[in-house]
């Protein structure tokens, strides 16, 4: 029986590198396979149903509204990947977690997950030194400080919420490890789990 499931979520902790490596993944299937991946964001499609109720202005302050919120706009962001997910080879860029005020908020509950059923759940983990270091390097966002066992810690818990997509939908999980200056590496991994 042939996989119906074209969907792969790509999850990692902010700096680690994700977007770089979903980038770069992207291009060789371009070259290699000629085949366009369709890359959706659960932060983005969250950020444009609350930035449209009016509940926030900027995608950073998505973590600071409140819980039930966050879960609600987290609802139909899933039921708006699923729907744009029927047709292509897609990569849902998102974080298992995300740390609120009130303590980390599971970036891929039940709902979304069973909306978006995706055959693998990828990790991409780094070192938890060069996290730290690339974060105090991003001028692009507004990043939450976290010592080093802080993020360890994290990416600890990002594989046991991975695992439990891969619980509640039949998913694969595989870690994907972004050694520093080692991208390309990185990026054929998750090539290979695309066209898998």
């Amino acid at each position: 029986m042939a996989e119906d499931r074209k969907v792969v979520i790509v999850t990692g902790i902010p700096g680690v590198g994700k977007t770089t490596v979903i980038n770069t993944a992207v291009q060789m299937v371009r070259d290699e396979h000629n085949e366009e991946i369709l890359i959706l964001n659960i932060g983005t499609e969250m950020f444009e149903i609350a930035s449209e109720r009016g509940l926030i202005k900027d995608r950073d302050e998505l973590r600071k509204m409140t819980t039930a919120k966050q879960r609600e706009v987290q609802r139909l962001a899933g039921e708006a990947i699923a729907q744009k997910a029927k047709t292509a080879r897609v990569i849902v860029d998102t974080h298992t977690l995300i740390q609120t005020k009130n303590g980390f908020l599971i970036g891929l509950p039940e709902w979304v997950s069973n909306a978006i059923q995706p055959k693998t759940v990828v990790l991409v983990e780094a070192d938890p030194e060069k996290i730290a270091g690339r974060r105090t390097t991003d001028e692009t966002r507004t990043r939450d400080a976290q010592l080093t066992d802080e993020i360890d810690t994290h990416q600890r818990m990002c594989r046991a919420a991975a695992v439990s997509v891969g619980t509640i939908t039949g998913a694969t999980v595989r870690i994907i490890k972004n050694r520093e200056g080692k991208v390309e590496e990185a990026a054929s991994e998750l090539a290979s789990t695309l066209m898998e």
